[in-house]
């Protein structure tokens, strides 16, 4: 059907296909090509971290690795992009407007990549336009298809509402993911945040939504943060390493108690990822551990480390985020004696790196 499709219900369920099992949309992106008589068909998401996207068919690896290299969301690089921007653009924008957008480029990246892999000409529509970002579609051409013709362009718009329906359909499932997965921790009584793929916050458990009420652990325009700036800092740092690039384990983040100790720890883990993923399913999950009065974190490290209960403690306050002459201050001794005492620490607990010591310490400790 992918080469067939010729009317609204084909081209209706030939997307609907996609939405149902995203391994359908390259076949469905390439069906739109070859109606319109164009080398490739493209579907792409501008957004931050792991919700940017650059679905292109019948196109080589490299060109797709390539286009990573370049922020394409930029109007003074992508002509594409400041051509949707100019002013009474149409709702079909095509190469009357390239022409002009091309004017006003500041440099020639995006120009140059173009004319390697010959795909200047072509249309394109935005599908959906939000906090997370933009999608689009696209059809890219070479020299040898030219320039579109109104009639392929009438075309492309008439299978572009299509693609919004299935784009929207596909984001109402991965975001159910995000109920299901939190009545999963719900049983297991877990205080969890679940992040999109801009790093946002989706859903969250009840022993979540309670720890925001009884912590410094609050939301800001969807994001997790801290009522202190440097501990804001580290929660956004570890959820940029979870997400972007996706995969990737991040440091625990440890949060300070009135005492100076280890008040809370969050933890930022990956979530499994398919392909032809939007960027609207569950993609990390943040879990935070409560933490223990400060002497139980005490004798804790010193019966699991043998160590004394200085060391212990200079332990518990560099794993909370105090720096080495606060915490030298506050146990009234000098920069060298404290040198000479987290030499003891790291020896003691075989760690090599402050960002071990940090995990050892929120692991231990729950």
């Amino acid at each position: 059907m992918a080469s067939r499709a010729t009317n609204g219900d084909e081209w209706a369920d030939l997307f609907l296909s996609a939405a149902l099992d995203p391994e359908n949309w390259d076949r469905a992106i390439r069906a739109m090509a070859a109606a319109t008589g164009s080398r490739h068909g493209q579907l792409i998401g501008f957004g931050p971290g792991a919700s940017s996207f650059n679905w292109i068919s019948d196109i080589d690896d490299s060109i797709v690795a390539k286009t990573a290299t370049i922020d394409q969301s930029r109007p003074d690089l992508n002509y594409r992009v400041a051509a949707d921007a100019l002013r009474d653009s149409p709702t079909i924008v095509h190469e009357a407007q390239y022409d002009v957008a091309r004017q006003s480029l500041r440099a020639d990246d995006y120009l140059d990549l173009c004319a390697d892999f010959d795909i200047f000409n072509g249309c394109q529509t935005r599908l959906l336009a939000g906090r997370e970002g933009m999608i689009g579609l696209a059809l890219l051409r070479d020299s040898k298809d030219g320039r579109t013709t109104q009639e392929q362009r009438d075309l492309f718009g008439a299978i572009a509402p299509h693609v919004r329906t299935a784009v929207q359909l596909q984001r109402a499932i991965e975001q159910q993911g995000f109920a299901l997965l939190s009545g999963t921790f719900e049983a297991m009584d877990r205080a969890c945040w679940l992040l999109d793929a801009t790093g946002r916050v989706g859903g969250m458990t009840p022993r979540a939504d309670a720890l925001l009420a009884t912590s410094r652990i609050r939301i800001r325009d969807g994001w997790l943060a801290s009522e202190r700036p440097d501990e804001s800092r580290a929660i956004a740092r570890a959820v940029r390493a979870v997400i972007d690039p996706p995969g990737r384990a991040a440091d625990p983040v440890a949060l300070r108690d009135d005492s100076g100790g280890v008040g809370i720890m969050l933890e930022c883990y990956p979530l499994p990822s398919r392909p032809w993923a939007l960027p609207f399913a569950p993609r990390a999950i943040m879990i935070a551990r409560v933490g223990a009065p400060t002497d139980r974190h005490v004798q804790l490290l010193m019966r699991t480390f043998g160590l004394t209960p200085a060391e212990a403690d200079i332990a518990i306050r560099l794993a909370a985020g105090q720096s080495r002459a606060d915490i030298a201050a506050a146990r009234g001794v000098s920069a060298e004696t404290l040198k000479v005492q987290l030499r003891s620490i790291y020896d003691k607990t075989g760690c090599r790196r402050e960002s071990q010591l940090v995990r050892i310490v929120g692991l231990i400790s729950h």
